[in-house]
């Protein structure tokens, strides 16, 4: 979900009637869920465990989700889900009611095992799927990992197009606690992320907000190595919630997906609220 592209992705304003559900936000670990649970409702995939998980008896959906043709060859049978299909004309996110019929068409059920990947990491696409889809209150979603190479060398069968499959219904279960809205940020209650280029921050932003450059987390195809994202979040409390933000959400999701891993209540956020909010 590269952010220079006009409308490419949302706003969390809220529009008259809309609710919270309108808006872009953390992870939380089900303490209920059994070691056998961790490791199905995996956050990412290499392309060893996909392949494993395609030779089994329950075929994941594979999803390529960013919003330009591939450059090379897509996994066979991979839908297309382009991140911006999740947004409305003015840059907002869709209603939950209309993200789940986005998701039915595609052919994609609440039950299924959900595999995510685009052409680039940095882009924002595919982190912005998953947390679409953990928003959505979906279980069973997986970002993969790796390149082309790495999806040939594990036996992946690979193809010049994406695919179609019947639509299905898709009944969420939402999760309004992964979304940030205004008076959350303004409140100070939550401590502030300014994900954008430091050039963008310096020329303004959230009062008390601190600057961690989304690239900054990125190392090659994935993100960096949990001993390197540690020190780049140190100015950070773990038992402090954080507004991740950029100037519509969607490369904050890299930073949102990171944090996450490393623990954290983490929930999305948007420069362009913010700034809806001092007219």
């Amino acid at each position: 979900m590269d952010e220079s592209s006009e409308g490419a992705a949302p706003s969390t304003g809220t529009e008259a009637g809309a609710g919270v559900e309108e808006e872009i936000g953390a992870e939380v670990a089900h303490e209920d869920e059994t070691d056998l649970d961790e490791e199905i409702f995996s956050t990412s995939l290499t392309a060893q465990e996909l392949q494993e998980r395609l030779e089994g008896d329950s075929q994941p959906v594979i999803a390529y989700v960013s919003n330009t043709p591939i450059q090379g060859s897509y996994i066979e049978g991979s839908i297309a889900l382009p991140s911006k299909s999740l947004i409305q004309a003015d840059g907002s996110l869709k209603t939950i009611a209309d993200l789940a019929g986005v998701l039915g068409k595609a052919g994609i059920s609440e039950e299924d095992d959900l595999v995510i990947y685009g052409d680039c990491l940095s882009c924002g696409d595919a982190t912005f799927l998953y947390w679409a889809m953990k928003y959505l209150g979906h279980q069973n979603v997986a970002v993969l990992r790796g390149s082309q190479q790495d999806w040939s060398a594990a036996g992946i069968s690979l193809s010049g197009a994406t695919s179609a499959i019947a639509e299905a219904v898709y009944i969420p279960d939402p999760r309004p606690e992964l979304l940030a809205d205004y008076e959350s940020v303004a409140s100070g209650n939550f401590a502030v992320v300014d994900v954008r280029a430091p050039d963008q921050f310096g020329a303004g932003h959230i009062d008390g907000a601190i600057n961690i450059d989304y690239n900054r987390v990125i190392e090659g195809s994935w993100l960096k190595d949990d001993s390197a994202l540690t020190e780049i979040f140190s100015d950070l409390e773990k038992d402090r919630t954080v507004a991740v933000y950029t100037k519509n959400g969607g490369q904050a999701s890299i930073v949102w997906y990171a944090l996450m891993l490393q623990g954290y209540d983490a929930r999305l956020y948007t420069w362009n609220d913010w700034l809806g909010h001092q007219s």
